[in-house]
């Protein structure tokens, strides 16, 4: 997909993107392991529902595990981005 994207192209190593992938594939099984509830909120995903989703998508705990902490993860670089955005329209109008 970054491949196709503008200004993207060339910026990803093939190894990287192919790793990646992979990495897509496994937390494509976890997710479809998780109840409507679970991926509505992540937070109430606990130690017995991570071995629950371990034994449903055929991946290890430490691979849901992961899932979990990309989402976090990316959960909280939107946070900080949406965050910028509005300092930086607050500003355009005057008020930052």
């Amino acid at each position: 997909i970054l491949e196709n994207m503008p200004g993207f192209s060339g910026m990803v190593k093939e190894d990287q993107l192919e790793q990646q992938e992979e990495r897509m594939e496994k937390w494509r099984y976890i997710i479809q392991s998780m109840t409507k509830e679970e991926k509505s909120d992540p937070d109430i995903i606990n130690a017995s529902r991570v071995k629950r989703l371990a034994r449903g998508s055929g991946w290890p705990e430490h691979e849901v595990k992961e899932l979990l902490k990309a989402y976090k993860n990316s959960k909280s670089m939107m946070k900080a981005s949406k965050g910028r955005q509005l300092q930086g329209m607050l500003r355009k109008m005057g008020l930052g």
